[in-house]
């Protein structure tokens, strides 16, 4: 086996086991096996770039990096490429960063983890910095530029760009100069927020939209900069990601020291390997004998060196670890059983660990198995227990949504007790869907803050062709848990009617329900209205959203300040407690008893000249709750009203008030046998359920007997 020596990065072979294992390594120059040689314990490097691997890893601590520059340079569309190549689970949040031709569309840092060529990476990208005559007459640009200060203050390397098309700019000089001269500015908020991030911080000087472009004349303008030598790439066409990932090595490689593959990998079983364990398998079956009872001083010695044995044993290399797969688990039994004890002289602790069984890898099988196979009730009902803990392990992510200037973004920084995200005055002042990691009462939460939307899903102040921010709100629901809409209530204070919410956001509440997420209304800026009209406001507001969610009753109702940090806490409790019910898994046997005995005390009604029935109903999902209820009565004809009724019931008995339910009706009626049917009459039956699409094909099939004439 071969590998890379770390300072020449020449190729190196390691000895084998049954050698000496403390010498050092020997450079040779063709791969030459010794006779008799064992295997090799050795690392596979991959021989090209494409063969990194592309999830992020979660042991490893990334590197930040900070994304700087004048507005419309290209730093979102940079941000994006780096993440490309980076794969993720499935329903994760979108941290792509929205790209537009207009300057001064990112206002917000927003951070994501991604993984260029086997590096780990934290990118930051932050909004457009301006000169600063025109930063000291905006308030909007200052917030901003305290943005980009608390993104430097976080990085281990600066990535400076700057436009190839148009070349260096005055703003260019301004801003290199302020990066290289800003350190004071970069060390407060180090200080403020006690990172332990390194003073003297890399600046890498990028040339992006290099594309078709000769950038000769302008090199030598990038060394005026004072930042070294320019990286010429173009994020939008994927060239010259290559340089970037050397000049990255260079400056801040040696940060993320991690073995270039799982530490596993090399113990892979051959033929002759798996003969020999069937073949030691087998004798130690033969080998059995019946157990003998031992005496009872035997006894106490085994107890007394149980107790003194202490845990159990560990590897004791730092690159091993015992979370492999089975198959690199079997392999690693059979290096324990040779004769020759390669695995003894590599590593004694390794061997005991090997050799002692605990049965703490038979639970954690348990756990990733399908619950099919589990084989008792016991163990099902332990791994169900289990998966529900880990359920609520994870994240519980909450949207602020809402329309412009409602006090989204001051809701999180009061939250989180600190300017994350900028606030102004003017309109729209939140573009791109902020992500935000936190934690609430020993729970993880992620916090989004979306951008301020108008009927069609319309930014401020945009045209109809913008409608990327609107998306971005879209989406933040549709991946969000809990959806909290927040509502000004000073915007209706000054009308003759009340309109609290209005017509919108009372459609937006709707479409979060029908997507199936947690709603909360947060009625903001409550200290702005009048203390002797607090009740009469707060009577009329509550009646109004009452009767506009009918379909998700009990929705929570929470009046705040986010000014004044007033029942903030109030909020998040609730979010979790509808979190929490959210979640829930009602028993089916509880379901069906409740059913039986709520349907005497409400008989269905009748449809058709018959009694409609529900005759079994089970949840079969959870997140939102889902339930499947059989009736005798065909798809579309079991009165609504009547499952509004229920749906209102279930929330009483069962405690689920404010969550959305969904329910599925399936009917157990069957088409007439040995009945042809039209294609109407099988598009009617196939909606109804899967047996009875079944038996429509089966119908209409030339292999359906058909029926005999009786002859005289």
């Amino acid at each position: 086996m071969w590998t890379l020596c770390s300072q020449c990065r020449s190729r190196v072979a390691w000895p084998f086991l049954g050698s000496t294992l403390s010498a050092a390594p020997v450079r040779t120059t063709q791969p030459v096996r010794p006779p008799g040689a064992g295997r090799h314990f050795a690392m596979r490097i991959p021989t090209s770039r494409h063969q990194f691997q592309l999830d992020v890893p979660e042991d490893i601590q990334p590197i930040t990096l900070a994304i700087v520059g004048r507005p419309n340079v290209g730093k979102s569309t940079l941000f994006n490429r780096l993440q490309s190549g980076t794969r993720r689970k499935k329903r994760e949040l979108d941290h792509r960063a929205i790209i537009s031709d207009r300057a001064g569309t990112t206002r917000d840092r927003k951070d994501a983890l991604a993984v260029l060529y086997g590096l780990l990476l934290r990118i930051i990208d932050t909004g457009g910095l301006e000169s600063p005559k025109e930063t000291s007459a905006n308030t909007l640009l200052q917030s901003m530029q305290e943005q980009v200060w608390k993104a430097v203050a976080e990085a281990h390397a600066i990535l400076f760009l700057i436009d190839a098309q148009e070349g260096i700019t005055p703003s260019d000089y301004a801003i290199a100069k302020m990066l290289r001269e800003g350190a004071g500015n970069a060390d407060r908020y180090r200080d403020l927020f006690k990172t332990e991030t390194p003073r003297d911080v890399p600046i890498i000087l990028i040339a992006n939209k290099a594309e078709n472009t000769f950038i000769g004349p302008y090199l030598n303008d990038c060394y005026e900069l004072g930042v070294g030598d320019p990286v010429i790439i173009s994020a939008k066409q994927n060239q010259g990601m290559d340089d970037l990932h050397d000049r990255l090595l260079l400056e801040v490689g040696h940060l993320q020291r991690v073995e270039e593959e799982n530490p596993g990998t090399a113990f892979m079983q051959t033929d002759e390997e798996r003969e020999y364990m069937q073949g030691l398998q087998m004798e130690e079956d033969e080998d059995e004998e019946p157990e003998v009872e031992e005496d009872e001083d035997e006894e106490e010695l085994s107890e007394q060196s149980d107790a003194e044995s202490g845990p159990p044993p560990g590897p004791t290399l730092p690159w091993l670890t015992l979370d492999m797969p089975e198959a690199k688990w079997n392999s690693l039994r059979y290096y324990a059983h040779h004769p020759a004890d390669p695995l003894g002289a590599l590593d004694p602790g390794l061997k005991a660990a090997v050799m002692h069984d605990d049965g703490r890898r038979v639970g954690k099988y348990w756990l990733d198995a399908p619950q099919r196979s589990l084989p008792t009730k016991e163990a099902r009902d332990y791994v169900l227990r289990q998966r529900r803990l880990e359920e609520m392990d994870n994240a519980m992510k909450v949207a602020i949504i809402g329309q412009p200037n409602g006090g989204k973004s001051s809701i999180i920084n009061a939250l989180l007790q600190e300017e994350r995200c900028v606030v102004d005055e003017a309109d729209g002042t939140t573009m791109d869907s902020i992500i935000t990691n936190w934690t609430f009462k020993e729970h993880p939460v992620k916090l989004i803050d979306t951008c301020g939307i108008y009927r069609g899903w319309q930014y401020s102040g945009t045209t109809a062709e913008f409608v990327q921010p609107g998306m971005g709100t879209r989406k933040a629901i549709r991946r969000a848990h809990v959806c909290v809409l927040c509502l000004d209530a000073q915007r209706y204070s000054k009308m003759t009617h009340n309109s609290c919410p209005n017509k919108f956001e009372v459609n937006l509440g709707n479409f979060v329900a029908e997507e199936g997420k947690c709603l909360i209304v947060a009625i903001n800026k409550w200290d702005l209205i009048h203390e002797n009209d607090q009740p009469k406001y707060r009577e009329e507001i509550l009646k109004r959203i009452a009767e506009s969610f009918a379909s998700i009753r009990g929705v929570p109702v929470v009046f705040l300040s986010a000014k004044y940090n007033l029942n903030l806490p109030m909020l998040m409790t609730r979010s979790l407690a509808l979190y929490k019910r959210w979640s829930a898994r009602l028993p089916t046997s509880r379901l069906n008893s409740w059913l039986q005995a709520w349907m005497l005390r409400w008989p269905p009604p009748w449809r058709n000249g018959q009694k409609c029935s529900v005759k079994y109903m089970t949840q079969t999902r959870a997140r939102p709750p889902t339930f499947v209820l059989w009736t005798n009565s065909a798809y579309g004809e079991f009165p609504r009203n009547y499952i509004k009724q229920m749906q209102n019931a279930m929330r009483d008995e069962f405690r689920i008030s404010g969550v959305p339910l969904s329910f599925n009706i399936r009917s157990t009626l069957m088409p007439k046998p040995r009945k042809k049917l039209s294609k109407k009459e099988i598009l009617k039956w196939k909606r109804m359920g899967p047996k009875q699409a079944k038996v429509a094909e089966n119908l209409n099939s030339k292999k359906m007997p058909r029926p005999l004439r009786q002859v005289d």
